[in-house]
């Protein structure tokens, strides 16, 4: 079986979807060594500005998809929905990981704009579509009718381990990082991710006299949220870190007191799962496809009230046995969700559709 994976160009996409690239292709190779599995990663366009890129994804990349098919066909991120243009529909999986844009629309009619909308009208010319929750499933079937997806949950990469002792204390010392806990929020800084309810949340514990500082991984505030955190006087106690690589991310989530996960939507969420097999506890908003990783093995709260928020951090900072426990728990929930089995799902799915397209 020819399995071939269309990506974007690694080195530029979502983290995560770097990840699930990555991993999927990985763990394919280890169940189904039989198969001709390869990772397809488009050629680099020539120039960076947006306008360039947008253009090459909407025109190039079809053009050199179409000539790179499989028996099976997976495009891994619903963002590339339009490859199916060039792909053969009935050979050929998506990926959907969310609707944002269709949940938060945004202004205008620029090209991303254009590039959101072709690919979402052109994913539905297959009837192989893959999600990471029924949360997302059932979003689809909503607002896409006669659409239905399979549901395939993510796993987590293995690098993601707790340390030792003497690792933390390395990690502490590589990173510069001051004693004492801080909190974490790993993601980019879009509105749904709640960065402004987290902040607000941030002050109120060091009004009750947590002054703990929070560490941004993923992401740059705008000048929006700049401004807040200077209304609130969080500008020494917030550090964005931009883009981290898989050690620093790694060596982060050990060290963080808490993962603050606060968003008010989310396909899967993949950094809750990632932190609890570092062994951190886990405080996410009770909202979308959260409580379907999270489980019992982290505190869920409403993302719409800082107050909730500030309460469930304080908790386990306070409480050393809530926080052992939850600990315990988000070691055990993690490993429930390997690539292995995303992995082994997946390669199902991919044999019903040729044993369909043969009968």
């Amino acid at each position: 079986m020819q399995i071939h994976l269309f990506a974007d160009s690694l080195a530029e996409g979502w983290p995560s979807m770097d990840r699930y690239a990555r991993s999927l292709y990985r763990a394919l190779r280890t169940v189904a060594p039989e198969a001709d599995v390869r990772l397809l990663v488009p050629p680099t366009p020539p120039a960076k500005n947006n306008a360039a890129v947008i253009l090459w994804r909407l025109l190039i990349y079809p053009f050199w998809a179409h000539r790179q098919q499989g028996e099976v066909n997976h495009v891994i991120d619903h963002s590339y929905g339009h490859l199916l243009i060039a792909l053969n529909p009935s050979h050929t999986v998506v990926t959907v990981h969310d609707i944002a844009p269709l949940i938060f629309p945004g202004r205008g009619w620029g090209l991303s704009s254009l590039a959101w909308r072709l690919a979402l009208k052109n994913m539905q010319r297959t009837r192989h579509l893959v999600t990471d929750s029924a949360f997302i499933a059932a979003q689809l079937r909503r607002r896409l009718k006669g659409v239905n997806a399979r549901v395939i949950p993510l796993g987590v990469d293995t690098c993601f381990h707790q340390f030792s002792s003497s690792e933390l204390e390395r990690a502490r010392r590589w990173l510069a990082l001051p004693d004492g806990p801080f909190l974490l929020h790993v993601g980019h800084t879009q509105p749904r991710k709640n960065l402004e309810g987290l902040l607000q949340a941030l002050t109120i514990l060091h009004r009750k006299g947590h002054r703990v500082p929070l560490v941004q991984v993923g992401g740059w505030p705008s000048s929006a949220q700049m401004a807040l955190i200077g209304n609130l006087g969080l500008e020494h106690s917030v550090h964005f870190w931009g883009r981290a690589d898989e050690k620093t991310l790694l060596s982060l989530y050990n060290l963080a007191a808490v993962l603050v996960f606060p968003s008010f939507y989310e396909g899967f969420g993949l950094p809750v799962l990632e932190s609890m097999a570092c062994g951190t506890p886990v405080v996410a908003a009770n909202a979308a496809a959260l409580p379907e990783v999270v489980g019992d093995a982290g505190l869920l709260v409403n993302p719409k009230d800082p107050e909730s928020i500030a309460e469930a951090i304080a908790r386990i900072l306070d409480d050393s046995s809530l926080a052992d426990d939850l600990r315990w728990r988000g070691l055990e929930r993690a490993r429930r969700f390997t690539w292995r089995r995303t992995a082994e799902k997946t390669l199902v799915f991919y044999r019903q559709i040729l044993s369909g397209a043969k009968k």
